[in-house]
């Protein structure tokens, strides 16, 4: 295609004119993106670009082996430049073939294996005695390169791999084999490969771009055969290792027309004439390495993922990201690939873990500058994620505050540094629980309050001691248990006051002993009631046993009841000792004092009754 054309000078009856004539494969050369490619190979990534640029006909060459990209980025490069740059990583160089109508770009991988064009002579002779064309100028070089590269890069999947290749021109000896000198290598990192199928022929290509510049020709001819990419076989030169065949790797081509204009014209003729840039054909040819590109400074990505999702993440805690700069991103799960994020700690199943969430604004920095390795080193509040509380107005809370999954809730943890009113505020959403493995020591300065809606449970493996300085208040609206499995001892320094609105009911399974130091009172509104089942005994100096209405002692031979009447004895009585009485009538008392000396039944009569 004719990208150029230009108006010369001019002279009596010619004008000169300029025509640049490039391959189609300039096109790309004229455009530049920033684009991301995901789960792809080099060929295809290319191909994508050569579409773009309306290069149909073009040719590959099959790789030995063929992988995935996971994550290939072209950033703010040409076209060309980023087609080169894989191309060169995978081992390909390109040429072109040209036919009458069209010519077609090959992507070559074997250059050992290119075709032969045929024999080209060498003629030093001048050139009114060469009848052919052919080669008049031959300049051979050698020279000391390179002739070990190892490559190092680093996997997070497997940390303590060293995922070092390292490809060698250098034999046992430490002699290389195409020339005398000893080890000279090439270490570079990172190699730009995560898996060993990859670092093998990345390394390998390395050397050989190397070494394809080692041995080294260039020619002068005419020879209008010769095309970059091709091979031909040199004859009649005088030194026979220069007969050989060769691949030709770079052609610049010379015409002079010298009659054009006619002022201008001398004896010297029209001519043509090429200058060849040349390596042995047995030599592997890989296009050298073009620099990638490399971000400094920090970028700024939002999180994305699938539609109805507030958190997309892999097992890794990776996110996905959509760049600013990324035209054909759509903000969803496919934008990026998996980025891992930077945490304040990371060990072996321990440290912090904070996911960054779809929406939320992140900073980006990329290893080695490689824009093929994002990773998330911040995170930053705009106009759409505002920070948790207002500012200024709240510039003395430090806080970490998250977001219910797919709600309103939140868990909180924060700090309030404003002089006078410090606190720190714990906010749970649900459940929050506590485990301490040894010991565990609460300070309180002032006063602590404790509400808890429902339920509240404590277990305690052994001993538990609780000192309350001055009052304790306990108020329990229902039901109270306590089981103790041993023993329980209550000090009351002072009073204890047990006041019981319903009934009370105290059930002792062994003996109960109760010792009072002064008087022992017991009031009882309505009956009340002993029982014992063998003996009842009570001691004391003084008995005083009073009734308001009656008194009644009662047993299986009678009873003695005492009321506002008097006292009445039911049953046979029997007096041991002396009896001393006082009655208004001598009889009764003569009668009784008979019958208690003697033993006997005392009965006595009423007159009153006889008298009825």
């Amino acid at each position: 295609m004719v990208t150029g054309f230009g108006l010369g000078k001019s002279g009596v009856v010619r004008t000169y004119y300029q025509m640049v004539v490039e391959p189609a494969l300039v096109r790309a050369a004229l455009q530049s993106d920033s684009r991301i490619f995901q789960h792809q190979n080099s060929e295809k990534i290319i191909r994508t670009l050569l579409q773009k640029n309306r290069v149909d006909n073009v040719a590959f060459e099959p790789l030995p082996s063929d992988w995935e990209r996971e994550y290939c980025v072209q950033y703010r490069e040409t076209d060309l430049a980023f087609i080169e740059r894989l191309a060169a990583e995978e081992g390909w160089y390109y040429y072109f073939s040209h036919g009458e109508e069209s010519h077609a770009l090959r992507f070559g991988h074997q250059s050992t294996a290119s075709p032969i064009l045929g024999t080209l002579t060498y003629n030093a002779t001048p050139a009114g005695d060469r009848p052919v064309a052919g080669l008049w100028q031959f300049e051979y070089c050698r020279k000391v390169t390179t002739n070990q590269h190892t490559l190092r890069d680093y996997t997070f999947l497997n940390p303590n791999y060293t995922l070092e290749h390292q490809q060698s021109a250098v034999n046992s000896d430490g002699v290389s084999s195409s020339s005398p000198q000893r080890v000279y290598e090439n270490y570079d990192y990172p190699g730009r490969y995560k898996r060993d199928e990859q670092g093998r022929p990345f390394s390998r290509y390395r050397l050989e771009s190397t070494l394809a510049l080692s041995e080294t020709a260039q020619a002068t001819g005419d020879d209008i055969r010769v095309i970059p990419g091709y091979g031909f076989t040199l004859e009649g030169h005088i030194n026979s290792s220069f007969n050989q065949d060769w691949l030709v790797v770079r052609v610049e081509h010379q015409g002079y027309q010298t009659g054009v204009m006619e002022e201008e014209a001398g004896e010297a003729g029209n001519r043509y004439e090429n200058k060849l840039f040349l390596i042995p054909h047995h030599t592997p040819w890989r296009s050298p390495q073009t620099p990638r590109p490399i971000i400094r400074g920090t970028q700024v990505a939002h999180v994305v993922g699938p539609e109805g999702e507030e958190i997309y993440c892999d097992e890794w805690g990776r996110v996905k990201l959509q760049f600013p700069w990324d035209r054909r991103g759509n903000f969803d799960e496919h934008s990026s690939c998996w980025v891992r994020v930077m945490q304040g700690w990371a060990g072996a199943q321990y440290g912090t873990m904070m996911i960054p969430r779809i929406g939320d604004e992140v900073l980006v920095k990329f290893l080695q500058g490689d824009p093929d390795q994002p990773i998330v080193t911040g995170r930053t509040y705009h106009s759409t994620t505002e920070p948790p509380y207002l500012l200024p107005k709240h510039k003395t809370r430090t806080t970490i505050k998250s977001k219910t999954h797919k709600g309103n809730g939140f868990n909180e943890l924060r700090f309030e540094d404003e002089q006078g009113q410090e606190e720190i505020f714990l906010h749970a959403e649900k459940d929050l629980n506590h485990i301490v493995k040894h010991d565990e020591t609460t300070q309180v300065g002032n006063n602590r309050t404790e509400q808890v809606t429902r339920d509240e449970t404590c277990h305690i493996g052994n001993n538990r001691t609780e000192t309350v300085a001055q009052d304790e208040d306990l108020t329990i609206n229902r039901d109270q248990t306590h089981s103790i499995g041993r023993n329980r001892i209550t000090k009351v320094e002072q009073d204890d006051i047990l006041n019981i609105n319903n009934s009370r009911y105290v059930n002792v399974h062994g003996d109960t002993i109760i010792h009072v130091g002064n008087e022992l009172n017991i009031d009882i509104a309505q009956n009340g009631s002993w029982e014992a089942g063998e003996v009842f005994e009570q001691i004391c100096e003084t008995f005083d046993l009073e009734g308001y209405e009656q008194v009644e002692l009662s047993g299986p031979g009678g009873s003695i009841i005492i009321n506002r009447e008097g006292i009445t004895l039911v049953g046979d009585v029997y007096v041991e000792g002396e009896l001393m009485m006082e009655t208004g009538s001598p009889e009764i008392v003569s009668s009784f004092k008979t019958s208690v000396h003697n033993g006997l039944p005392f009965v006595q009569d009423c007159q009153l009754e006889n008298n009825q």
